[in-house]
């Protein structure tokens, strides 16, 4: 069992592992204290520390070890009971249980926990990206369209101001509207796993402005091909994106390395 310790100060957690030689802190996250206790049990449960069938430790148990309140840490069960990550049986406690979702949060933990490659998060995105955008323009409704373009006009109207976390967050919010206009319920769980650890990238990237520019041009050929029907020009216009993306987040990863 792993057990923790954790500060707190206006929100700000600093969270110690107290069975390593060498005690590690983790970064400091501006998040709710319920929010840090859901997501260290979905690390215990996904990494196997717990597995379906266990016994979560009683709400006094990681009151002690987390140096919580029980209403914070009964609110953390609601959230895992909500997700299917656990079941709370009343009077006997808290138990890990099957969920098919489960197989995404271990994905979900490779890439977040494991901090994925940039390399892998881009062969991701040129994966699924591409196809869901030949999808999109087979199924894509007039909303669907619409909410794409207002997004990319927002992201030009941004450029001007200089903001490269507007920026990262809306071109975020682009790529993720391509993906949902496709209909594959498969496809938008898989580029949701990766908005999390590409939010870095895109974010330390888009402070270079040239950077900027590389991503405004390509989207204005996406929205194109999309409007044209054209799947194969599509198809075409978003791995060229990606490729340059990849370029342009190499090029930072390796000047701050």
């Amino acid at each position: 069992m792993v057990f923790f310790c954790m500060l707190f100060c206006c929100q700000t957690i600093i969270v110690v592992e107290e069975n390593s030689l060498n005690q590690k802190i983790k970064k400091i996250e501006r998040v709710s204290i319920t929010d840090q206790v859901v997501k260290q049990l979905q690390t215990l449960i996904i990494s196997g520390e717990f597995v379906i069938g266990d016994k979560l430790p009683t709400e006094y148990e990681l009151c002690g070890q987390l140096g919580v309140g029980r209403s914070t840490v009964r609110e953390a069960f609601r959230v895992l009971a909500a997700t299917g990550m656990i079941e709370i049986q009343p009077g006997k406690g808290a138990f890990v249980r099957h969920n098919h979702e489960n197989s995404f949060d271990n994905i979900k933990f490779c890439f977040v926990e494991k901090h994925a490659e940039l390399s892998e998060l881009i062969e991701v995105r040129m994966a699924i990206e591409p196809l869901a955008l030949r999808l999109a323009v087979r199924r894509a409704s007039d909303q669907s369209i619409h909410q794409i373009q207002e997004i990319h006009e927002a992201f030009k109207s941004a450029v001007g101001r200089h903001n490269n976390i507007e920026l990262a967050t809306l071109d975020e919010s682009f790529h993720n509207a391509i993906i949902e206009a496709s209909g594959n319920s498969l496809l938008i769980k898989i580029g949701k796993l990766i908005n999390d650890p590409m939010m870095e990238f895109r974010t330390r990237s888009f402070a270079v402005e040239v950077h900027v520019d590389n991503a405004t041009q390509p989207h204005e050929r996406i929205l194109n091909a999309l409007l044209a029907k054209d799947e194969k020009a599509s198809a075409r216009a978003m791995l060229d994106h990606l490729d340059i993306a990849r370029e342009d987040m190499e090029k930072v990863v390796q000047n701050i390395s």
